[in-house]
């Protein structure tokens, strides 16, 4: 096991943090030297296609923090070259290992929704001052950049669910200038054609409220996920005809009153130290990382692999090219009244 970081005091304070055996500030040399079996690659996103070619080069497995890459073409040259090596690539879409998103996962393999027609997707996240803030992340180096930094969270739930997308149309407002000259919108709506099923995400950062909600229609059932609160309601046909509203209401009241309580009890076990610390992040962390290896170990292509990293990707590039597209129509109507 080994770190690499090009800041060499950074790896060695991981190193200590977790007691790795062996410390790197060049990943040749790591890859050399270490011949690590698997390496998970945390760079910024501009440089996951080279440090994901030389590692499979190495001969070694990926797991690629998201997005996998930056264009659709580094993701399918990376899955290539895995194919050609016999290597597999996973890619951390960990709001998909969410508690209530797996619940919902269950459900469906349960055949309890029939075929799922319609996903909507909201996700919000504060970015206080951003108009006054610095603006040197990689994120807010182009317009299109904060859709692949954040948008690959909110876009992987709709993937998962409906398989990859063929067309979208969306439409930006919010629009500011941030202090590099970059031009940014705050919101974004997009509808997508995916495979099975139509999709609908709504991304918002800046002064928004912190949320991430799912909506998902399917032939006999509809479910609502809180993925910030890790609460799940599905309403189902019952064999009650009228009463179902009924039914559905009172076993969804129960289920939330349960799950809270449990919530409530594990926060406080972790606050006062009798008790892991009870954070969703970090379970869906480990559970995303966990599935990875799980496949590994049996020889099987992982959950969240890089074909799905590139539908994630592709998925959010057609959404910034039809919200460039709206912005040029918008101009275009101003302009000629």
């Amino acid at each position: 096991m080994a770190v690499c970081d090009v800041n060499l005091d950074r790896a060695r304070n991981v190193q200590k943090k977790y007691r790795i055996p062996a410390v790197f500030d060049n990943l040749e040399t790591m890859l050399r030297e270490a011949r690590p079996d698997a390496v998970h690659v945390l760079l910024p996103p501009e440089m996951h296609s080279a440090a994901g070619e030389e590692c499979l080069s190495a001969g070694c497995h990926l797991f690629m923090e998201k997005p996998f890459c930056t264009t659709v073409e580094e993701c399918k040259a990376l899955e290539a070259q895995a194919r050609r090596s016999g290597l597999q690539i996973g890619v951390n879409h960990n709001v998909v290992f969410m508690p209530a998103f797996l619940e919902l996962i269950d459900a469906i393999r349960a055949c309890r929704f029939g075929a799922i027609e319609q996903v909507q997707v909201m996700f919000t996240a504060p970015m206080p001052g951003i108009e006054t803030s610095v603006h040197n992340h990689w994120m807010f180096g182009g317009t299109d950049r904060i859709m692949l930094e954040i948008g690959p969270h909110p876009m992987s739930v709709p993937i998962r669910l409906l398989g990859g997308s063929s067309q979208a149309s969306t439409a930006v407002s919010g629009e500011i200038t941030l202090g590099n000259g970059v031009r940014f919108f705050k919101h974004w709506q997009s509808s997508l054609v995916c495979e099975r099923g139509n999709a609908q995400l709504t991304f918002s950062v800046g002064g928004a409220y912190s949320a991430m909600t799912v909506l998902v229609i399917g032939e006999d059932a509809q479910a609502f996920v809180d993925i910030r609160r890790n609460t799940i309601q599905i309403f189902e046909k019952t064999p009650y005809l009228r009463l179902d509203d009924m039914v559905n209401g009172f076993r969804n009241s129960w289920s939330l009153a349960r799950r809270n309580l449990r919530a409530i009890r594990l926060y406080s076990l972790g606050a006062v130290g009798f008790g892991p610390r009870y954070e969703q992040q970090s379970f869906s962390f480990h559970s995303s990382i966990a599935a990875f290896y799980r496949a590994l170990a049996a020889g099987k292509t992982p959950r969240i692999d890089g074909a799905e990293g590139t539908r994630v990707v592709e998925a959010c590039h057609r959404m910034i090219d039809s919200a460039l597209s709206f912005t040029e129509q918008r101009e275009e109507s101003v302009a000629a009244v």
